[in-house]
């Protein structure tokens, strides 16, 4: 499992609904192809909604443990395609009654070799570069003496 920091920003925060049907769609171990706009379409991931929303609904981050890491950018892009953005797919539907299909999306997860990127809806992704085999991890500096040791002859090797 890797580690993932950051998140990605939701303006305005998502309304009751909107929160709801997201937990449900990630507790529900359905696929987003399972979803009311995602039925049938084949350009629809074929992948379990990772992103948590937190409780105020003002933010998503990546679960490592829900989904594979490189699921992070389809799955984003289902969520404001479909479901988030203005224009988007599921807009009008009865089955998305409450959502209010507003929402600006910016910020960025890193996290299992890979950077995503999101500025005003638009999303991107960097895998990072990985040091070749022959390069030598810089050993960890040592911790700081404390406050009332005096070091009178620093060991340099």
């Amino acid at each position: 499992m890797h580690d993932v920091s950051g998140c990605i920003r939701i303006r305005p925060a998502l309304n009751e609904t909107e929160r709801s049907f997201l937990a449900d769609l990630s507790d529900s171990g359905r696929t987003l192809r399972g979803t009311p706009t995602g039925r049938g379409d084949g350009t629809v991931p074929f992948a379990h909604l990772a992103w948590d929303v937190c409780p105020d609904g003002c933010c998503l981050t990546w679960n490592p443990a829900a989904e594979r890491a490189s699921m992070m950018v389809p799955s984003l892009r289902f969520l404001l395609d479909h479901l988030l953005r203005g224009g988007a797919k599921g807009e009008g539907s009865p089955q998305l009654a409450g959502f209010t299909f507003d929402h600006v999306l910016d910020g960025v997860v890193a996290g299992a070799g890979r950077v995503v990127e999101v500025s005003a809806n638009r999303v991107s992704e960097h895998e990072l570069t990985q040091p070749c085999t022959g390069v030598k991890r810089p050993r960890p500096r040592r911790q700081p003496l404390p406050a009332n040791v005096i070091e009178l002859r620093p060991r340099r090797a």
